[in-house]
């Protein structure tokens, strides 16, 4: 007997004792199939009928024996070498005893491979471990009785009723809901958010335990997986490979999203009869928390969620992301170097063009979750710590498999030979690589707007009352001109004060020689004085503000509904806004790289977000000679103008990265907009980038960025 076949004169060493054989589903084409469960690893093994055949003259004699029993006493045709695949699988499974020397060393040998380094074990705690919570099986099975009412059909009509009036409350509070919605931003909506994800998760996992012990399954373990440090509760229902029938495998597999939208349901029913307060927003909560996760999560096929297992047992197909890669990295190598290579998997021939398409759909959906991961686990760490967890990221879940893949090509196995196929190959790879060295980006793209030159906003110096209005909206004033007029009573009274203060303390000076104490007190009312003839003026300044003139030749553009005589208005409110009469301009933000590429002078284009608007040339005018991060144009902040920017604690606006504002003027005749006209101007460039010069930069950029401590 060696490590890997049993000898042709010997017999195979014999199976574990404690393993256990079961019934399975019929396979695709229709065969019998059984389930080999090894109980002490809490693993499942599903065998075909060949091998199941096998295993019944399993101690009959050699692989040679073994072989000619199935053939003679069935219909199946069997060979030595089938008995010796089969036997490699058991070695490898550890589902053998071992026997001798040679057995006792390979199990150790195993034992050795199956050990990590300290961080190995880090790393792969950090991407996933799981922390078992307690055994839910006999109480699972104590309660079922108590809520069996919930898989009748009675129940489930019901739950469609209340899901169709649930959802006429919405489309008739919608308001309610969007207000709700909007303060999921606040501590209290993450509150409520925190606590809805842990409900509906526990309702989720509870519908999977539930179903699988109403079929006669086993459920060990309820806990918690940590899925890269994101807590996740989890249900062990392994025991469902048992089940023989597909439709009841199904139900376990949709328990979990069902029970979710039965929460939702019923949640969005009651959310609609109660009155506005805390419950009512907790149940909106819960209702679109347990929609979106169900939509977003546990119906995607691509990860291994509840979509999978449905999709799998639907098909019919056991480890469907394994043998649908299998069948899809066949495909890219038959693809790229034609090997002729024979089909890896006969089962699925009839389905390959279905599971290849869906192999590469699943890389393509992986790889840019994984990056989104990534870039999440950057910002949710300070910077060191960020970029080591970032680096794992893209290290592990992205490049690991790719150099994988290529390290197989190299295998002798593989034997890759020149034919036309893998000049073609070659070729489109040297001619991505020779496009990518091409200078052909000759241009800038900046999110800009369109405003007019001189644009002012004007406001209340101090509360006041309107008593002239003399403009309205659409109005052509000059410089100079009174717009409106304000009064402000305090202001008058503090005026008066001070002209009292001030003649009393000239009077003071006046008859100081009549009175000794007058005389000695002369030089404090002196500098009373000054201070009090400052105030005056002052106040008569502030007074004069008060009649609000136009600072230049320009058009009344907007006009608050609430400006009329005889209002008060509040300090600092805006008056109205007033704008340039004829000159216009374009304000537009760059980045640091792209700095070097455009001088003033260098012409562009404007093209407007509207479809209503024709496209402007432009020319560059004025550019910043520093760099900024606070964004003074609100105009251009993120779902608006396309900055990347978020709020600091003082409300203000500011950028993820530097930018450089420049200033370009329309050099083409336009009809001019309203209001402010959003867009991307386009600029010529002095010296065009590659497409690898461009990675280069940004990645340069990026890097002295995120490591500037």
């Amino acid at each position: 007997m060696t490590d890997t076949a049993p000898q042709e004169s010997g017999k195979p060493p014999p199976l574990r004792e404690e393993l256990h054989l079961f019934p399975g589903p019929n396979a695709i084409d229709g065969a019998p199939t059984w389930t080999l469960l090894d109980p002490a690893n809490n693993q499942f093994f599903r065998i075909g009928w060949r091998e199941f055949e096998i295993l019944c003259r399993w101690r009959r004699g050699g692989p040679s024996r073994i072989a000619e029993l199935v053939s003679t006493e069935t219909t199946l045709e069997t060979t030595t070498e089938d008995v010796q695949n089969l036997t490699r699988f058991l070695l490898e499974s550890n589902l053998l005893r071992p026997q001798g020397e040679r057995g006792l060393a390979r199990l150790n040998r195993h034992v050795q491979a199956t050990k990590q380094s300290w961080f190995q074990q880090i790393l792969h705690a950090y991407l996933f471990f799981r922390i078992p919570l307690f055994d839910p099986d006999r109480l699972l099975r104590k309660t079922l009785p108590k809520i069996q009412w919930i898989f009748s059909k009675k129940f489930f009509i019901a739950t469609g009723i209340a899901a169709l009036i649930g959802l006429h409350f919405i489309t008739r509070q919608w308001e309610v809901a969007m207000a709700t919605f909007s303060e999921t931003d606040t501590l209290m909506g993450l509150i409520f958010i925190t606590i809805a994800l842990f409900l509906t998760k526990a309702v989720h996992e509870l519908g999977h335990a539930f179903t699988a012990i109403r079929y006669g399954c086993h459920v060990p373990t309820i806990g918690v997986a940590f899925l890269v440090l994101l807590p996740v509760l989890y249900t062990d229902t392994s025991d469902v490979w048992k089940l023989v029938s597909r439709q009841h495998r199904l139900a376990v597999g949709a328990a979990g999203i069902l029970s979710e939208l039965i929460l939702t349901a019923w949640a969005s029913l009651i959310w609609g009869l109660l009155p506005l307060g805390g419950a009512k927003d907790a149940l909106f909560y819960v209702a679109t928390v347990s929609w979106i996760s169900t939509l977003i999560l546990n119906t995607s096929p691509f990860l291994r969620f509840d979509g999978y297992y449905l999709l799998s047992d639907w098909l019919g197909i056991e480890n469907l992301h394994d043998r649908a890669g299998q069948l899809g990295r066949w495909k890219l190598r038959e693809v790229l170097f034609k090997l002729g290579a024979p089909f890896p998997d006969a089962a699925l021939f009839d389905r390959a063009r279905f599971l290849i398409f869906f192999a590469w759909l699943t890389w393509s959906y992986r790889f840019f979750l994984f990056f989104g991961i990534a870039i999440a686990v950057y910002h949710l760490f300070f910077k060191a710590l960020g970029i080591f967890l970032m680096s794992i990221e893209i290290g592990w879940f992205l490049f690991r498999p790719i150099i994988g893949e290529i390290k197989a090509w190299m295998r002798p196995e593989i034997n890759i030979k020149f034919n036309s196929r893998v000049f073609l190959s070659s070729f489109v790879l040297v001619a991505i690589l020779w496009l990518m060295t091409i200078p052909w980006i000759g241009s800038i793209h900046a999110p800009a707007m369109l405003r007019r030159a001189q644009q002012v906003t004007l406001y209340t110096p101090m509360p006041a009352q309107i008593t002239t209005l003399s403009v309205r909206k659409g109005d052509f004033v000059k410089q100079g001109q009174i717009l409106l007029q304000l009064d402000a009573p305090e202001l008058d009274n503090q005026i008066n004060l001070a002209r009292i203060q001030i003649e009393l303390s000239r009077w003071k000076l006046a008859f100081r020689g009549n009175a000794p104490k007058l005389l000695e007190l002369s030089s404090v009312v002196s500098k009373e004085l000054e201070v009090q003839q400052s105030q005056y003026n002052e106040l008569n300044r502030q007074k004069k503000r008060l009649t609000v003139t136009a600072p230049f030749d320009g058009t009344i553009t907007r006009l608050g509904d609430d400006i009329k005589n005889n209002v008060w208005i509040g300090a600092s409110e805006p008056l109205l806004e007033m704008s340039h009469a004829s000159q216009w301009q374009l304000i537009a933000f760059v980045r640091e790289t792209d700095l070097g590429l455009f001088d003033i002078g260098n012409s562009g284009i404007f093209l407007p977000e509207g479809l209503d608007w024709e496209d402007i040339a432009c020319q560059i005018i004025a550019v910043s000679p520093v760099g900024t991060t606070l964004l003074d144009e609100p105009a251009l902040v993120p779902f608006q103008g396309g900055v990347p920017a978020r709020r600091d604690d003082k409300g203000q606006w500011q950028s993820t990265t530097a930018v450089y504002r420049i200033v370009l003027k329309p050099t083409t005749h336009f009809s001019p907009p309203p209001h402010i006209l959003r867009g991307t101007v386009i600029i010529e460039s002095n010296d065009p980038l590659s497409l690898f010069s461009l990675i280069q930069r940004t990645a340069i950029e990026i890097f002295v960025r995120e490591t500037s401590f």
